[in-house]
């Protein structure tokens, strides 16, 4: 008698696979947000995570990839929100906080703004620059977030500190935003999320830090 064989069961799906099945992210930008989105939550603890999508150019791909000037014709997915610990410190803001002794524990957190890619992917200054062009825009739509879910939540929080320290805080605030009009403690930064999704890859993210303009070099 010929023997049966059994079905082989299909493996359960991984929890990246079921969200991004869950929410309806067909498209592969939006795959990818949902991916670094998961990574970010579940295993860097970020909260209040926002997501956006900066439309591609439509029309004639040779005519957009000779001219600079236009705008990537890919649509660029974007992430923002709150890290448990800051991600960055420009070197002269963390000079200013020694000298004032002012610890990151001090601080209120602060927003950080994230873009997911894949390895491989092709990507140009071009792409990048679209990004921090757009940047400030979706900056204050966070913040208008932020404020309609705690109408506090954009005021530093003095409650509980000592009048040294309060004062301390507000001169550096004051100062921050100050050196945010004038680039002191250096312009705008996002993290460049870089999902490996090669041939044998993992699925494991990398974070990269990236400037727009020049970064003042660390001195050890």
């Amino acid at each position: 008698m010929a023997g049966t064989q059994e079905a082989t069961s299909r493996p359960n799906a991984s929890a990246i696979t079921e969200h991004i099945t869950e929410e309806g992210y067909e498209a592969p930008h939006l795959a990818t947000s949902a991916q670094v989105q998961h990574n970010l939550e579940h295993q860097h603890l970020w909260t209040s995570i926002i997501g956006y999508t900066i439309p591609g150019q439509a029309g004639d791909s040779n005519t957009l990839n000779k001219d600079p000037s236009q705008p990537p014709k890919e649509p660029i997915p974007l992430l923002s929100g709150y890290p448990p610990h800051r991600v960055y410190t420009h070197p002269d803001e963390q000079l200013y906080m020694l000298e004032n002794g002012i610890r990151e524990d001090d601080l209120e957190p602060e927003r950080m703004f994230v873009v997911p890619t894949t390895q491989g992917q092709p990507w140009s200054l071009r792409h990048m620059a679209t990004v921090f062009d757009r940047l400030s825009e979706f900056k204050q739509k966070a913040e208008e977030h932020d404020r309609s879910v705690d109408p506090t939540s954009m005021q530093p929080e003095a409650e509980g500190l000592d009048s040294e320290k309060a004062e301390k805080l507000a001169r550096y605030y004051d100062k921050k935003e100050e050196a945010r009009l004038t680039k002191e403690w250096g312009s705008q930064r996002v993290l460049l999320a870089m999902v490996d999704k090669g041939m044998g890859g993992d699925g494991t993210i990398a974070y990269y830090v990236v400037h727009e303009g020049e970064v003042k070099p660390r001195q050890n």
